[in-house]
């Protein structure tokens, strides 16, 4: 899984093509917003503001608050999160001339790609039936830089066609002290596989496999070399080829018709290492993902591989289809409910990581996902896997031979997850989730990992051989060989520029309250301002009713009720204290 392709970034260019540019035109229209805020803050808290407030006319209060909370509803809260999720929609597209796509096809900074290898410490006993014990040695560090060439847009179905040119740089100063001309006891590859093969298809031609090795490796002794680990990586074990008799010259024939591992050299001799033939070049197989133009949640979804729409080397159809992006990009917007899904070249299926919970890297909320290799002897829905209908592997276990050509075992780092059997048989592993899990922390509005580790086992079973001198009294095993560990956990410079981005938006959340809220107290005010106003401009007299208590018809009285309308006043028999002007 490539899952770093545009994840790391150190400088501020990168940060405004990646991040920025689907937030920046938004965010501009909110600036001049935050700066009057500031000001009516400030005006807040100056002396005798809130007497100011006291004088100030109900309607002009009437209005303010109702802009107040106009704005932050209607355009914070229901104009400004849609105009943001549309710049992120539109800027994460793969269409040609964008910056996107420019980042995409060639980044420019390298990713990490870590190897660790297990030294055989007890070689002789091995050979003897004894418990393999392994002392891991590593990581040695690389920097990977991958380019997307050959590129061929289709507009018709909106899709992008490509291969993959990978380059590996030996980092000495991240690889703790090690140079890579560390001598190490590692097992044999080629021979191991050869055997294994013949096992499964042609187990009578074991003679001739006999007669074969001690031509081509000199009548080796043990199954094991010792090797320095930059020849086994990539600058690779002597292989000759020059050989005469039957069993070495068809050998050779079936290593130089594979040959993916083999690098030539002079008159039929070679170089046999782990990555070594890849380094620098480009793969032959193509990938065709979506553009994700039409719409943003295909973007980089995978739809062909080497020209098929499925794979044809699994049991069933489901298991052959392509699932998720080609892990170099992922859509934005992520929800809880959305899983990390990705098509891996490497081990030819897909693999998904569900979402685990609610996550934070180096202050940054993310989620975080785990992922695994399935259980094909028990789980239904991944029982395509298994190498033969009546023959599956236990949980977290992937048969990579239909994929590779070799017959290894893919698994975690130190068989993580796996059953405990195969831990009482390899003394000097210990699994831990922290080092050795697959998982991933994603910031999910721009579907950014901040950090991800894509790591991988890679095992053979093996057992004793009794026609094969070599392995005559081998142990019953699965021998772990090597793991890599593609990941990333981003520098603080980038994050420090990733916060300020959420730093806004969180200005923009906080000040979308503010406005809602003073809106609404501000509209109160001036409403009670206008019922003491109206309050006070309207007097009822009441009725006066003297009457003549002396007991005389003939005197005269007051009428039984006087009615005095009530006065209306003008503005300028108004007492000073009550005119709001």
């Amino acid at each position: 899984m490539r899952v770093k392709q545009l994840l790391y970034d150190l400088s501020g260019r990168v940060l405004r093509r990646s991040i920025n540019l689907s937030l920046y035109s938004s965010l501009l229209g909110i600036f001049s917003f935050v700066a009057t805020g500031r000001k009516l803050q400030n005006k807040l808290r100056a002396p005798g503001y809130c007497k100011m407030m006291s004088k100030m006319k109900p309607k002009k209060l009437m209005i303010i608050g109702g802009s107040m909370f106009g704005f932050g509803f209607i355009v914070l809260m229901i104009i400004f999160p849609p105009i943001v999720k549309m710049q992120i929609k539109r800027q994460v597209s793969l269409r040609h001339g964008t910056e996107m796509r420019d980042l995409w096809t060639d980044f420019p900074l390298p990713l990490d790609f870590k190897i660790h290898l297990f030294n055989v410490t007890n070689p002789n006993e091995i050979m003897a039936g004894q418990k393999p014990i392994v002392h891991e040695v590593g990581p040695f560090f690389y920097d990977e830089y991958k380019q997307k060439v050959d590129q061929v847009d289709r507009d018709e179905d909106d899709s992008i066609e490509y291969r993959v040119k990978t380059t590996w740089y030996f980092n000495p100063a991240r690889s703790n002290g090690l140079t890579g001309e560390e001598e190490i006891v590692f097992p044999n590859i080629l021979i191991l596989s050869m055997v294994k093969m013949v096992l499964a298809e042609q187990p009578s031609a074991m003679g001739l496999i006999n007669k074969g090795v001690d031509s081509i490796f000199k009548k080796p002794q043990t199954v094991f070399v010792k090797a320095k680990v930059r020849d086994i990586l990539f600058d690779g074990l002597f292989v000759d080829c020059r050989v005469k008799d039957f069993a070495g010259t068809a050998i050779c024939s079936q290593l130089k018709e594979k040959g993916e591992s083999l690098v030539p050299l002079d008159d039929d001799q070679y170089l046999f290492s782990l990555f070594g033939k890849k380094n620098g070049s480009v793969d032959p197989a193509t990938i065709r993902v979506l553009r994700g133009i039409k719409n943003y949640r295909d973007t980089g979804r995978v739809i062909e591989f080497n020209g098929e729409p499925m794979l044809s080397i699994w049991a069933d159809d489901r298991c052959n289809q392509f699932n998720g992006t080609d892990s170099t990009i992922f859509p934005p917007l992520m929800t809880e409910q959305d899983d990390i899904v990705s098509f891996s070249p490497e081990i030819c299926r897909s693999l998904s990581a569900p979402f685990q919970y609610k996550s934070k890297v180096k202050g940054v909320n993310t989620y975080h996902y785990e992922g695994n290799f399935g259980d094909m002897k028990t789980n239904p829905l991944d029982k395509c896997y298994c190498p033969t209908p009546e023959t599956c592997f236990d949980k977290d276990l992937l048969d990579l031979n239909k994929c590779v050509g070799a017959p290894l075992v893919g698994s975690q780092p130190h068989f993580l997850g796996t059953e405990e059997k195969y831990l009482q048989l390899v003394g000097g592993l210990n699994p831990n989730k922290e080092d050795h899990d697959l998982s991933m922390d994603f910031e999910p509005m721009t579907a950014t990992p901040l950090s991800a580790h894509k790591r991988l086992q890679f095992n053979m079973f093996l057992s004793k051989v009794e026609k094969f001198k070599l392995m005559k009294n081998f142990p019953e095993c699965l021998f772990p060989f090597f793991w890599v560990d593609e990941g990333i956990l981003l520098g603080d410079e980038f994050v420090k520029k990733l916060k300020v981005v959420f730093a806004l938006l969180t200005v923009v959340k906080v000040l979308k309250y503010i406005t809602i809220f003073g809106g609404i107290i501000t509209m109160g005010m001036g409403g009670f301002m206008m019922y003491k106003e109206k309050d006070k401009n309207s007097m009822d007299v009441t009725k006066v009713t003297p009457e003549m208590r002396n007991g005389k018809d003939d005197e005269k009285k007051w009428p039984t009720q006087v009615n005095v309308s009530t006065i209306q006043t003008q503005s300028a028999a108004v007492p000073p204290n009550l005119d709001m002007n």
